[in-house]
């Protein structure tokens, strides 16, 4: 056999040295960059382990460290509380889900790669290698609705603490750690996946306002305290000064789900996800005997908000809310409407508005676009975002189409690999995965989209 351990630092420029530590038994001599030849005899076997540096692991104890490791997956995974139809890929999707996992803070890590474009060759690189808030919530409510009550927990107090340390409620996304990214960079002296540049670091993100976070995360602890979870002081404070900042600022313009890379704007996706903010702080209130004064103040903005997406987010000529007020453009994150309790479950809007979409938007197959491509102020195109599918799947089965939604996810699993790690996008002309990968928002479409069937059959 011929071994070659030839560990790199990653970013070019840094000089120190990967933080590896490489154990070999028998000991091959390996020099970094060097290959070596050897011999294995029937029966024998070279033991090796590439470990951090306060790693006690030795080579010796190889064996007993897989064992081990496969005994604590398999547990985990006889845990999932499921149905049996597509327990498997249920099964394979939580288990990405959870190693996209950072174990010793809770976060959850959007991708664990920067810079895999959208486009060949294209400018749309970004690096993902953080926990947003939004991706934790939903995160949440996948391992809730399976029993993983320790994950799901995990995650809530991982959001507490990011939120306990800065003045402002709540930022976009955070390191691992739960401190704020460095600023956004590019590198040079790198090509690029096929070509693709500029390779970066960092998130401008993170500098954005995006309204809809603050939804996304108190719907989070609502659905953890209805689970029968206990709410620490922390997090019922956490509750309250989100749902503050989200009466006092609704009305203001934001970068949206999407992150755009343009001027703010009144994004419908925004306001509605502000106002589940609001609704779900409301009923918090009363369970966690918030402050009366200040639940009547969010009752109160919910209700204006409502009435102010219904008059200007909604185009009467469409039947469909839009991407922004005065837009005529669609989006597909407002797929997600039908989950939300924002319109009565028959309501025509509902249903309007998940048609235009799916005809406007639809990329062939069960593949979406975001919103109209290239829309987002950035040149150049990008694939079919593959969670709009999964949302897509659940807004019909709660529409009641329940052929077309498990069709959907029948197709959807068509085009995933063995092991159902999905990526970001997916290019509609060749199925070529794109964009970062794997995506932990992708994973957890996957769950709940499976979820979802599972009800459907069950009734």
């Amino acid at each position: 056999m011929r071994v070659l351990y030839e560990p790199r630092p990653g970013v070019p420029g840094r000089t120190e040295p990967p933080p590896f530590k490489l154990a070999v038994e028998p000991d091959l001599h390996l020099v970094p960059g060097v290959a070596t030849k050897t011999e294995l005899q029937s029966g024998h076997a070279i033991d090796t382990v590439l470990a951090a540096p306060q790693s006690e692991i030795h080579p010796s104890q190889v064996l007993e460290a897989l064992e081990g490791t496969e005994r604590w997956w398999r547990r985990w995974s006889d845990g999932i509380r499921s149905g049996e139809p597509y327990r498997e890929v249920l099964v394979r999707s939580l288990i990405n889900l959870r190693l996209l996992t950072h174990t010793p803070s809770g976060a959850p890590v959007a991708a664990p790669t920067t810079s895999l474009p959208e486009e060949i060759g294209g400018v749309r690189n970004w690096d993902y290698r953080y926990s947003w808030p939004r991706d934790a919530s939903v995160g949440v409510a996948a391992f809730l609705a399976v029993g993983k009550s320790e994950e799901a927990c995990g995650f809530v107090d991982w959001l507490v603490k990011c939120a306990a340390r800065d003045e402002e409620p709540i930022r976009v996304l955070y390191s691992l750690d739960g401190e704020r990214s460095g600023p956004e960079r590019k590198v040079s002296g790198v090509s690029g996946y096929r070509g693709s540049l500029p390779v970066r670091i960092g998130n401008l993100a993170e500098k954005q306002h995006q309204l809809d976070v603050y939804g996304w995360v108190i719907d989070a602890l609502w659905n953890l305290v209805a689970a029968g979870e206990v709410m620490n002081r922390a997090g019922r404070r956490a509750v309250s000064d989100y749902a503050d900042f989200v009466a006092a600022n609704w009305r203001r313009p934001d970068a949206g789900l999407w992150e755009v890379r343009d001027q703010p704007a009144q994004y419908v996706h925004s306001k509605i996800w502000a106002w589940i903010a609001l609704d779900r702080a409301v009923r918090l209130g009363s369970l966690l005997r918030l402050s009366r004064r200040r639940v009547v103040v969010w009752e109160r903005e919910r209700d204006v908000l409502a009435a102010d997406v219904r008059q200007h987010g909604f185009n009467e000529e469409l039947g469909s809310y839009v991407r922004a007020y005065g837009s005529e453009e669609m989006d597909s994150a407002l797929l997600l409407l039908p989950l939300t309790g924002f319109d009565p479950a028959g309501s025509g809007r509902l249903a309007g508005t998940v048609d235009a979409i799916w005809r406007r938007l639809g990329a062939g197959g069960p593949l979406l676009y975001r919103y109209p491509p290239g829309r987002d102020g950035l040149p150049g195109t990008e694939g079919a975002f593959l969670p709009c599918s999964f949302w897509l799947l659940e807004a019909l089965l709660r529409l009641g189409r329940n052929e077309e939604g498990i069709r959907l996810l029948e197709d959807l699993l068509a085009l995933a690999n063995e092991l159902l790690l999905l990526p970001e996008e997916v290019d509609p002309k060749t199925g070529s995965y794109l964009g970062n990968y794997p995506l932990a928002l992708s994973q957890a479409g996957l769950v709940h989209a499976v979820l979802e069937v599972q009800k459907v059959l069950r009734d």
